[in-house]
């Protein structure tokens, strides 16, 4: 008897439907793009059987898509029509047996002989990538970042977690193109030479980008704040020459400019009623069209993907606030002449009570609004954290009227919240952050942080939602780095029982055995020796850091397009399916912050 296939399932009560609602003509319009691609279908998915269904055994599952079609938008937010609907799903996604795909061995613990040479030709290398892909587009230098698919999936979205995503998503767009990739998944594990064509084991730690041709290259506000941040380290060094610190002066400012002015648009908060700025990851023109250098194909998919009505973030506003902080306090250190109408924007932008709205969101706070409706990020302890998505509903005008909250779900990522306890630090006197229940705000950031690193949950893949535990511990150390500007009588004030410096032993540790321990890639190493220079790693010379930075070396000339490494994953998403990002100026970028923070480090 044959086995069955996907197209076994779906054809009939997706295709043959004659009165589907509008959800699922949604879903019959996502399933013809994604399984009816006649490259994917004749050559991959024809001849991708699951060997646990035989075609007498396909009754249930078509039950689940002719329900799926006909679904109404009160069925799509109806927890339990969703958990006996697509029950036969989440079975079948349990018996996925992920591979392991990380390749890491043991690694020479001997200190290798490294010199000024060798650091000063990665920087070299790097920085003549960066300021060449900057270059390339004078009317509008960015530095591209590019997302990549990968059809199999997550290796965590076991049956619990898919329900636990298809319940906590507000929209019926997002929750169709889960259900597909969940149904992918476990079709393409079950058939391991189709597996291999989308996925194959890396060396190191985060994952190798690929099948080029596929990448989706774009532009967030996110990126950039952590790409100011970068080159914000190199240029307070200052020990380049003049016309290559007038460049990274110029990409500050050029970035800021996009995140708080090109990417700002004004929210309410959900209790106080307070309005404020944000800053989106998808800006838009007064024409509805995207200011983030999206290609108009890859816009497109994105819309059709249920990716158009986007939330700001709270991470990405609040790295924002911490680099207007930082340029406004350069631009007074250094006399710098700088665009008066960008620096009364940051001025304007941190004259808000910041951590009184921030609390609105907090766990433990005392407000119940905008609670994570997405829990996968287990095993996490949650009191002190806030979820990713600030509060903004949208009105379906061209359906019903009706209103949407929570697009994409809402959950909890530790580094997000990293980013926030550091931001209010840094602008802990604009904020009154000290002061009565802004203090308990702050502690409880501190709290949710300790909680994490202390338990060694901050470890576990499944404990972050956007990114690999490496780069959570990375923002430890830019805490850190920030911590040890606050006077000690604060310190003492926010954090009398020594919390932050247990954070600090353990995220050293992470980069000493979990991370240098074994097999990295050029990406990984930036971050180890990064993290490590800033939490101050007080072995001075034993050879640690320098294992990173042999890594860095040995790795340049790896990359193709004249640049000095490869695209590595930085940051991702789990649903609707894998989705990992980075480029490669951005491994550019993390191994020139590594360099800049060593140089830190050992003057």
């Amino acid at each position: 008897m044959r086995n069955a296939t996907i197209y076994d399932i779906c054809d009939t009560p997706i295709l043959e439907c004659n009165t589907p609602t509008v959800p699922g003509q949604n879903l019959r319009k996502l399933y013809k793009k994604l399984f009816g691609n006649p490259l994917f279908k004749h050559f991959i998915l024809r001849w991708c059987s699951h060997p646990a269904i035989f075609q007498s055994q396909v009754g249930p599952f078509q039950e689940m898509m002719k329900a799926a079609m006909q679904a109404s938008y009160e069925n799509w937010q109806d927890r339990e029509w969703i958990e006996t609907t697509f029950a036969p799903l989440a079975k079948l996604l349990d018996r996925v047996q992920a591979p392991e795909w990380r390749i890491r061995e043991k690694t020479d613990t001997k200190p290798p002989c490294i010199r000024e040479k060798e650091v000063n030709e990665v920087l070299d290398a790097v920085l003549s990538d960066i300021i060449r892909v900057w270059n390339k587009n004078p009317k509008d230098p960015f530095f591209p970042v590019s997302a990549q698919v990968l059809m199999p999936g997550d290796s965590i979205c076991d049956g619990e977690n898919f329900m636990n995503i298809m319940t906590g998503l507000g929209s019926y767009e997002f929750q169709n193109i889960n259900l597909l990739f969940a149904l992918m998944r476990c079709f393409l594990h079950a058939n391991p030479l189709a597996l291999k064509i989308f996925r194959r084991p890396w060396k190191g730690i985060a994952e190798p980008l690929s099948m080029r041709v596929s990448w989706i290259t774009h532009r967030t506000g996110f990126y950039d704040d952590i790409f100011w941040e970068q080159i914000y380290n190199l240029y307070i060094l200052g020990e380049l020459p003049k016309e290559e610190q007038e460049k990274l002066r110029e990409m500050m400012e050029s970035i800021l400019h996009f995140l708080i002015i090109t990417s700002m648009e004004l929210l309410e908060a959900p209790s106080s009623g307070i309005k404020h700025p944000a800053i989106t990851c998808l800006p838009k023109d007064g024409n509805g069209q995207p200011l983030c250098n999206l290609k108009p194909r890859d816009w497109k998919a994105k819309k059709e993907l249920g990716f158009d009505d986007y939330v700001p973030d709270v991470d990405t506003t609040f790295l924002a606030l911490a680099m207007s902080r930082k340029w406004l306090d350069l631009v007074e250190e250094k006399n710098i002449k700088a665009n008066e109408e960008l620096l009364r924007a940051a001025e304007v932008f941190l004259d808000f009570p910041w951590v009184e709205i921030i609390n609105e969101y907090q766990i433990g706070g005392g407000n119940k609004t905008n609670p994570p409706t997405i829990t996968m990020t287990r095993p996490l302890d949650y009191f002190g954290s806030v979820p990713l998505w600030f509060d903004k509903p949208f009105k379906r005008d061209k359906e019903d009227g009706r209103v949407v909250r929570e697009t994409l779900g809402n959950e909890i990522c530790p580094g997000h919240n990293m980013d926030i306890f550091e931001s209010i630090l840094a602008n802990r006197y604009q904020w009154k952050a000290l002061e009565g229940e802004n203090l308990a705000t702050l502690q409880r950031f501190l709290t949710f942080h300790h909680n994490a690193f202390r338990s060694g949950n901050f470890k576990e893949d499944s404990a972050v939602r956007f990114y690999l535990p490496e780069i959570y511990v990375s923002y430890a150390g830019r805490l850190y780095d920030t911590w040890l500007t606050i006077p000690e009588d604060e310190r003492q004030l926010i954090d009398p029982e020594g919390k932050v410096e247990q954070i600090r032993a353990a995220a050293m540790d992470y980069c000493k055995y979990d991370m240098l321990g074994a097999t990295l890639n050029p990406f990984d190493a930036s971050l180890a020796v990064a993290t490590l220079c800033l939490l101050r790693y007080p072995n001075r010379g034993d050879g640690l850091i320098e294992r990173g930075i042999k890594v860095l070396h040995d790795s340049l000339g790896e990359g193709l397009f004249k640049h000095p490494y490869k695209a590595y994953e930085w940051t991702m998403v789990r649903h609707p399916t894998r989705i990992i990002v980075g480029s490669e100026v951005t491994t550019s970028l993390f191994a020139m912050n590594a360099i800049a923070c060593y140089k830190h480090y050992m003057k």
